[in-house]
């Protein structure tokens, strides 16, 4: 990742917080803008951690460049993220919708003016040398972008080789699992599909998992704290599902993931629902 400044003071010896290089009246304004675009990612990507929303995070880490530009349209900065084309399809309208949520919530903050954010392929360096860059990479020695999955950050919690972006998840995870192994027949089980990347109409997903039950598939997501603002993206995108085959959607309310006997219940509800789907 890139930036075009040096934060730090000579006179202290130590790193300056974005807030007190905010406060720099100083600053050049191309200088400034720099270290709007850079606090706005930087908080976008805490706080997605301490919000629960890891994955977010985890690909907030795949920008390389970031910059404040102008909208002559609607009259406004916006803050515009670029990333490697193989990489740009993970950033879905939903995400960029939560994106320029967050994104709003720390202009307000901080007074930064930036309340929109969008997401364009990074253009590589390119010189007189060009046709050798593209021979290079036609003879595969760059992975193209049906070769290449995003790689993020190691994750914590992993089980049976699978890896899931908070306790939530791996807790569901578990929870299907017994019902696999010790409660379903073992010739009438499910198969559980944690996170699998796939394409619906129109757009690119994760869902948090993929169920096979009866021959059926379903998908079972885990709401996050600020669901609500977001439900009629949901409800469009489970239109979609529902359209491109997939039998059953239900949610895992969030509240529930600390109550075991709860949780258990709308497992069981989902997987009962799923198997009478018709």
């Amino acid at each position: 990742m890139t930036n075009d400044f040096e934060h730090g003071s000579a006179a202290s010896g130590r790193s300056l917080s974005y807030e007190e290089l905010l406060s720099d009246h100083t600053l050049p304004d191309g200088q400034r803008k720099g270290v709007v675009a850079e606090t706005l990612v930087a908080y976008m990507s805490l706080l997605s951690v301490r919000r629960g929303d890891v994955a977010t995070a985890q690909l907030l880490l795949q920008v390389e460049r970031w910059k404040i530009e102008w909208d002559d349209r609607n009259n406004e900065e916006d803050l515009i993220l670029e990333v490697e084309a193989a990489n740009k399809s993970h950033f879905t309208d939903d995400l960029l919708e939560k994106l320029r949520g967050l994104c709003r919530e720390i202009s307000e903050h901080f007074d930064l003016g930036v309340n929109w954010v969008g997401v364009r392929e990074l253009f590589p360096a390119l010189g007189p040398g060009w046709r050798e860059m593209v021979q290079r990479e036609i003879s595969g020695e760059r992975p193209t972008n049906q070769a290449r999955r995003l790689q993020p950050a190691p994750r914590r919690w992993l089980e049976d080789d699978l890896a899931f972006t908070n306790e939530g998840e791996q807790l569901v995870y578990r929870l299907l699992k017994h019902r696999q192994e010790k409660v379903l027949p073992v010739e009438e089980t499910i198969s559980i599909f944690p996170l699998p990347n796939g394409r619906i109409a129109r757009r690119t997903w994760e869902p948090d998992f993929l169920v096979c039950y009866k021959g059926r598939a379903g998908i079972l997501e885990i709401d996050g704290p600020h669901h609500n603002a977001r439900r009629a993206l949901d409800v469009t995108r489970e239109h979609l599902m529902r359209d491109s085959g997939i039998a059953y959607i239900d949610r895992v309310p969030v509240e529930s993931l600390q109550d075991r006997t709860e949780l258990e219940r709308v497992i069981d509800r989902f997987l009962r629902r799923l198997a009478e789907t018709r």
